[in-house]
């Protein structure tokens, strides 16, 4: 991968929010590069030396999946969506690059407040509805629906590719009860833009942490009989025989989020563990962010925190050694406020992620390092997508 450094200058329009390019820094700079403002959050993706994600259009109010190669920052010929794109990059069966993601007949709306949402702020992507997986392949330029992923009655999203494997999350809408709100992993073979490839059965794997919390109705008596559905995935990555992803959901009243690992095994159970997990409170949010394997096949992810303490830490899990190393990102010197990440990827050696816009809080500052942005993007204050300058990580634990 290519670890092009890009200069941190930046330029504001006033007016319909575009991506910003930048020439490159000096050699041994050590601030993070700044590639591009959005004006709304999106998932961010990376591979071999291609950053995606998806830029919000002010005038159509549509999302365009756009890519930055090269030095070179373009929109793909696709159609937009009215939510951000759920991007993944990988290699296809013949090890070309493409683009995995959903669309949806009606897309999702933003995640339950109930559930919380206070970092990532994207949607929830278990309650699109008809939603079927795509392939973009950036060699022949052209999309395709992946229709053996498909299935009469289930929602497919969140896909993610690598060579022969695809997996994905999958809500049977139909079904009744909780059966038809609660999402499910697969696995299964992928043959899509490939010469020739293996086709076979999609394999469910094991889920998340399942919330049994209940919503209690404002009335009296008190009435505690709503079930809540927990989000369930919010990222998916495959490589090799291992899947990481992200799930966020509810214990004792708290909003949970964690990241887990699986291994499939021929014949025999997959190896699922989790590796990282945090909760939040009233006055503390806390949210795992989009783990992705790096070229080691470590697992990396982002641990965002909000409110008392806001910082976030890069974190990375080694398969081979089983320890977490971690790192935290610092603010620039020249932010005003410190900013909370919402979304982020791994490319390379460097670190790529989305910076909040700067929303300052009511009333003043007594210093600049008291003061914290709010979660979001907007037009006139975007988010910033960078990349953390070969990170140096360091063992947490025994």
């Amino acid at each position: 991968m290519r670890g092009t450094a890009l200069n941190a200058q930046k330029s504001c329009f006033v007016g319909q929010m575009r991506v910003l390019l930048f020439t490159a820094l000096p050699a041994g700079a050590e601030a993070d590069d700044l590639i591009a403002a959005v004006a709304r959050p999106t998932p961010v993706s990376a591979f071999d030396g291609r950053i995606v994600w998806s830029d919000y259009d002010p005038l159509s109010q549509r999302y365009f999946l756009t890519q930055r190669v090269d030095g070179v920052t373009s929109r793909l010929p696709l159609e937009p969506r009215s939510v951000p794109f759920d991007v993944d990059l990988g290699p296809d069966a013949d090890g070309k690059a493409v683009a995995a993601y959903s669309r949806c007949r009606r897309d999702p709306p933003v995640r339950d407040p109930r559930l919380a949402n206070a970092l990532a702020q994207l949607p929830d992507w278990s309650r699109g509805r008809r939603c079927d997986v795509y392939m973009y392949s950036f060699d022949q330029a052209r999309e395709v629906r992946v229709r053996f992923t498909s299935t009469q009655g289930a929602s497919e999203y969140l896909p993610t590719v690598w060579t022969d494997r695809i997996a994905f999350a999958r809500v049977y809408e139909r079904r009744r009860g909780l059966g038809g709100r609660r999402a499910y992993l697969y696995v299964r073979p992928n043959a899509l833009l490939a010469k020739q490839g293996p086709r076979g059965r999609s394999q469910r794997i094991p889920a998340g942490w399942r919330t049994r919390d209940r919503f209690c109705r404002p009335t009296r008596p008190r009435r505690c009989d709503i079930r809540l559905v927990e989000p369930g995935p919010t990222s998916l990555d495959i490589a090799t025989r291992r899947i990481a992803f992200g799930w966020d959901s509810t214990q004792h009243g708290e909003p949970t989020s964690a990241v887990y690992l699986d291994v499939l095994r021929r014949g025999r159970p997959t190896a699922q563990r989790r590796i990282d997990r945090v909760a939040s409170g009233e006055i503390q949010a806390r949210e795992l962010i989009a783990p992705r394997f790096d070229e080691q096949v470590r697992v990396n992810w982002l641990a965002s925190f909000f409110g008392d303490d806001t910082t976030t830490h890069a974190r990375r899990w080694s398969f081979m050694e089983e320890r977490t190393e971690e790192v935290e990102l610092p603010p620039l010197p020249t932010d005003p406020v410190r900013r909370p990440v919402i979304a982020g990827a791994v490319d390379g050696s460097g670190y790529i992620y989305l910076a909040s816009g700067l929303v300052r809080p009511d009333g003043p500052c007594a210093t600049p390092a008291s003061c914290v942005a709010d979660p979001g993007c907007s037009e006139l204050q975007p988010c910033e997508l960078r990349r953390a300058v070969a990170p140096v990580f360091r063992r947490t634990g025994p």
